[in-house]
């Protein structure tokens, strides 16, 4: 017992002093990359269209049980595998699940959430992707972020 404690301790101390992560002495995956506030940061950001065109904000409870930050982690990695129809139907589930009404505070916020949730908006008629890119320093000084539209149904 003795033997595969001061193993394990020399296996992590290895990997401290040579920098390097290996399961199971990984990092906190909310935290994968070091800061630097003039790096751009990029990010999926579901959002409702009205009949309009314009876009609203979606609840981030709208996706529970699952969190915003992990649909969007999800569609970073799938996308290039689904086949348009397989992505329209992902956005239609999506679609289908920000029209659902839900009862107030039914649901809590992820614990690492900062975002204040959205003021009501109407239904939306259609449901898009954009992928946002923000310089933290700049968005802190000025709000500044470019966003590019990676999806939308009904298209």
């Amino acid at each position: 017992m003795i033997a595969l404690f001061g193993y394990v301790i020399a296996v992590h101390a290895a990997l401290v002093f040579a920098k390097r992560d290996a399961w199971p002495f990984s990092t906190v995956g909310v935290f994968l990359e070091s800061g630097n506030e003039y790096r751009p940061l990029s990010s999926p950001r579901f959002v409702g269209v009205d009949a309009a065109g314009q876009e609203h904000a979606i609840d981030p409870r709208a996706w529970s049980p699952v969190s915003d930050r992990t649909l969007g982690t999800w569609w970073l990695m799938n996308r290039w595998k689904l086949t348009d129809a397989d992505k329209d139907a992902a956005l239609a589930f999506l679609l289908r699940k920000a029209q659902a009404p839900r009862a107030p505070f039914a649901i809590a916020p992820n614990w690492y959430s900062v975002d204040v949730t959205p003021p009501p908006a109407p239904p939306p008629a259609a449901i898009r992707v954009l992928l946002v890119t923000r310089v933290p320093a700049e968005k802190v000084a000025n709000g500044a972020e470019i966003s590019e539209v990676m999806a939308q149904f009904p298209r």
